[in-house]
């Protein structure tokens, strides 16, 4: 189970929430297990998980008939209330099916609610439960405004919030199930960053590096979603995308700023690889990097204020030798979003709490020179942090 249902419960009775309503893809997975291919693939499309702040009346899932084939066949969602709306057409069996799923899928398309469409599915769902009245959070960041406005017109006597940012609040510190899910994505992008480094030659391509990366992640069951590789002075373009045109030479440093998807949650770290000997400056500049980073990582702790990690970051770099280094965030959360809260931003009001997941990084983009950047994944523990990435803080030399 990904969600932590006592923060839910807090955060809820803390903000005076009745009901609680998802309506992003990442926000209904995490809340249930529950995902749907068309949510999570097409713009727009409406599926919602609804949490009553009353324990006797059991949450429940919107969603179109098209997924009621996965609603059988994901027997890890916790949730068992269906609501369903449109039309699907699977036709029933003439007799005897032989997979537990096709039974499933069988006694839902028998049972499950139907509605005509998502507004009556959820709305009519909400009144036919008494959850009509008092506070709503809704996940306003998957609701087109139209459709809000005709939710608030359905549901008059009930007072609607926005729900985004308590969503967040709440998955800001992770579950066990989601700490073992980042681990593996962290392990996934370093397998597929140590063979890309195997494959850097004078004369090899961006692309054809990033081609390496990404195949090595389809091979673990990993999604490529962040394969940021860039060589020489296209190593200073903060979101590089790997060209099929620039031939790395010696001296280039080759920046990989990498992740994957790996079961809906993200991995994202970056290491440095120069072919040939590094110049004093491209070595200068490194070690100033990491020095930062591992000085900010060093202040990790339940109780911290995330201000401090930003300044114990870029001061650290600037005394390291890079005097004129600036940075409008050194690190941020990472979960079933690839930036969840906390942000280690200057102006943030966020407190580091046991069980978030953090990235932190110090990246430096100069044009003429190169990028240089170095990127972990910390748990925050109860006296300070457990890393997730395990490859080496060096400059890898080819």
């Amino acid at each position: 189970m990904l969600v932590n249902k006592s923060r839910v419960k807090e955060v809820m009775k803390r903000n005076g929430v009745d009901v609680l309503v998802a309506s992003m893809p990442e926000n209904v997975t995490y809340l249930t297990d529950f995902w749907s291919l068309s949510h999570w693939l097409l713009k727009g499309t409406q599926t919602y998980a609804v949490i009553p702040a009353d324990e006797k009346i059991p949450p429940f899932i919107v969603t179109s008939m098209s997924d009621l084939d996965m609603a059988a066949d994901q027997e890890e969602c916790w949730v068992r209330d269906f609501v369903s709306f449109g039309k699907f057409f699977i036709e029933p069996s003439q007799g005897p099916v032989s997979l537990r799923t096709e039974e499933r899928l069988r006694d839902f398309l028998a049972g499950v609610p139907k509605k005509p469409d998502a507004l009556s599915a959820l709305t009519e769902s909400l009144n036919e439960r008494n959850l009509a009245g008092g506070r709503m959070a809704l996940d306003e960041f998957n609701i087109p405004f139209p459709l809000a406005e005709s939710i608030k017109a359905k549901l008059p006597h009930l007072e609607i919030i926005p729900g985004y940012s308590l969503l967040r609040e709440i998955r800001s510190v992770k579950t066990p199930e989601e700490i073992g899910r980042l681990e593996q994505a962290v392990d996934i992008t370093e397998k597929a960053f140590f063979r890309s480094l195997s494959f850097i030659r004078e004369g090899a391509v961006e692309a054809e590096i990033a081609h390496v990366y990404n195949t090595v992640l389809a091979e673990q069951g990993a999604q490529a979603v962040l394969t940021c590789i860039g060589a020489g002075p296209r190593s200073a373009l903060p979101n590089v995308t790997p060209s099929p045109g620039y031939r790395i030479k010696k001296g280039d440093l080759i920046r990989f700023d990498v992740g994957c998807l790996y079961q809906h949650y993200y991995a994202d770290t970056a290491r440095i690889a120069v072919l040939g000997q590094p110049s004093p400056k491209q070595k200068d500049y490194y070690r100033a990097v990491k020095e930062g980073e591992e000085l900010a990582i060093a202040r990790i702790r339940p109780g911290v204020r995330a201000p401090e990690i930003f300044e114990t970051a870029v001061e650290g770099v600037r005394r390291a030798g890079i005097p004129h280094y600036q940075r409008s965030h050194v690190g941020h959360g990472i979960g079933i979003e690839c930036y969840d809260p906390p942000f280690l931003t200057p102006t943030s009001a966020q407190v580091l709490e046991e069980g978030m997941v953090l990235n932190v990084e110090t990246p430096y983009y100069e044009l003429g020179f190169g990028g240089v950047q170095i990127e972990d994944t910390l748990v925050v523990t109860k006296n300070g942090c457990r890393a997730l990435t395990k490859a080496a803080k060096e400059l890898f030399i080819i």
